[in-house]
């Protein structure tokens, strides 16, 4: 399913009359500015507030009142988790309004612009390192239920190994998630927010300064350690600029080498699903399918 013309004027339509009708805003223009799988992003300018950013889902099952569907996970999943990293001085953009309607459903938040310029991966090291040491004060995660991390990813692990399986036609064999699980509970580094997607796409920036970072789609509370195996899989950042600015090697060297590899191999089946069937780049492809086969050896020795 595409975002067409015509739905992106549904939605523009049903946004201006929304915000100038019901909540009696004063809305001077709205245009699209970008849209992913779930949501599509208008830019609208508030006579009071100035620029603001709308997050809506674009596609129509999303933006029915069903509690459990992606898009209002996505929105709700925001709103929270924005709102209690403002409160706790983290850059993210301030959040105006979030509605619900059986018409259709968006979140309404300061528009933070960047200039594209590089940011350095130092200072996105020091920002993950503040995320981390935010006070949880009773955070719940919309989509994570009370359910542990450890419990999430083993399980994750194991159906992407499934799904890789018959993807590639290959029979990758790992241990159980009631195995993984048990592994990844013997670590007692204390929990932490994550957000899961530190990567340059989600940095806004300015002059080199960071001003933002946006999309906590996949975020969760629990092990630190499982964000910087994510983004040391990923490789988008310069590892050793940003450990300087992370600033705490004694997480990594109080991990077991085990639990690193299963936190590595979550975000390598991932990776290597993406370059498999969504995005045709043969040679990360082989990377990432030679990393799970490397990964999964190296789980399998140290059990």
């Amino acid at each position: 399913m595409e975002l067409t013309n015509k739905t992106i004027e549904k939605l523009r339509l049903d946004i201006d009359n929304v915000l100038n009708k019901r909540l009696n805003w004063q809305i001077e223009e709205i245009n699209l500015i970008g849209n992913g799988v779930i949501n599509a992003v208008f830019l609208i300018n508030e006579k009071n507030l100035g620029k603001l950013a709308v997050r809506t889902p674009w596609r129509s099952e999303e933006n029915m009142m069903d509690k459990n569907s992606s898009g209002i996970i996505s929105l709700k999943k925001e709103a929270i988790i924005s709102e209690h990293c403002h409160k706790h001085q983290i850059p993210v953009p301030k959040i105006h309004k979030l509605y619900f309607s059986n018409e259709i459903n968006f979140l309404v938040s300061d528009f933070v612009s960047g200039d594209g310029q590089e940011i350095s991966s130092y200072d996105i090291g020091e920002l993950t390192s503040k995320i981390h040491k935010v006070p949880l004060d009773g955070l719940s995660i919309v989509d994570q239920n009370e359910r542990k991390l450890s419990n999430i990813v083993s399980h994750r692990i194991t159906g992407r190994v499934h799904s890789l399986n018959k993807l590639i036609n290959t029979n990758f064999i790992i241990p159980s998630s009631e195995e993984l699980e048990a592994i990844l509970n013997t670590s007692k580094t204390k929990n932490s927010l994550l957000h899961l997607d530190v990567r340059p796409p989600n940095i806004i920036g300015e002059n080199g300064i960071i001003k933002a970072i946006i999309d906590w789609d996949n975020s969760f509370v629990g092990n630190p350690i499982m964000e910087l195996m994510r983004i040391f899989e990923s490789k988008e950042l310069v590892e050793g600029d940003f450990i300087k600015g992370y600033n705490d090697l004694d997480i990594i060297e109080n991990t077991d080498t085990i639990i690193q590899s299963i936190y590595r191999l979550d975000t390598a089946l991932m990776l290597s699903i993406l370059f498999t069937s969504f995005i045709n780049d043969s040679e990360k492809k082989d990377y990432y399918l030679k990393r799970v086969h490397f990964l999964i050896e190296e789980i399998s020795n140290n059990l």
